[in-house]
């Protein structure tokens, strides 16, 4: 999918979204991701030089490609994001219960969850904020589902707040796992460095946060 300045667009909103097929001639593909984390993620950089797409191949009207991102991509991709953090969230908190049942000391003949009340409450902590996130998307699926004037900024909302949460949930499993989170042999570590990358995908948690501002002042997104 691309997005492109309209015909008669007079600035960067007035855009269409075309569908240009994988091979078309004028389409190019520069390098492939190699990153930090996001294996599935297949992001590299796209160039269309003489490339001819059939007007049929047309996702929007032109000049309709920025609301159509605005109301039915933004909501649909916020929404993903955020069932994405929950999911590193729950798994982060499975993992230190996991752990602190299993892990211990044995001159004491307790786990670590058994002789460490500041783990316990590190790791209730963790289940507080994984299940308020969860119910957060709950609202969220619930405003999409029926529209309303709190639905945009639901959306923005949820995605921020699961960046923010992500981020927080796995920081703890760090520390509550200690030295463990950080060997391979556990997930910790993995989840961790996923977290972050929703916060930095856009729109990014910075970018929410001021439309959300703007939202609650009565000022205009953009």
């Amino acid at each position: 999918m691309v997005s492109s300045l309209a015909p008669e667009g007079a600035g960067p909103t007035d855009s269409t979204l075309y569908l240009v097929p994988a091979g078309v001639r004028g389409l190019t593909l520069e390098g492939s991701w190699d990153g930090l984390g996001l294996r599935a993620n297949a992001s590299a950089p796209m160039m269309l030089d003489d490339c001819e797409v059939p007007y049929e191949l047309h996702l929007t009207n032109d000049g309709a490609g920025f609301k159509a991102m605005l109301e039915v991509v933004l909501p649909q991709f916020n929404l993903g994001a955020a069932a994405v953090a929950l999911g590193l969230c729950c798994a982060a908190v499975a993992a230190t219960a996991t752990h602190l049942k299993s892990a211990r000391f044995e001159h004491l003949g307790q786990s670590l969850g058994e002789s460490l009340p500041t783990l316990r409450a590190q790791l209730a902590i963790m289940q507080i904020n994984t299940d308020g996130l969860s119910a957060r998307i709950d609202d969220l699926v619930e405003h999409l589902e029926r529209p309303r004037d709190t639905t945009l900024l639901r959306v923005l909302e949820t995605k921020a707040a699961a960046g923010d949460i992500a981020i927080g949930v796995t920081s703890t499993a760090m520390r509550v796992c200690g030295g463990a989170a950080f060997s391979k042999h556990m997930i910790i570590e993995r989840l961790f460095r996923d977290a972050h990358a929703g916060a930095v995908m856009a729109p990014t948690g910075d970018v929410l946060r001021e439309f959300i501002a703007r939202a609650v002042l009565g000022m205009p997104l953009f």
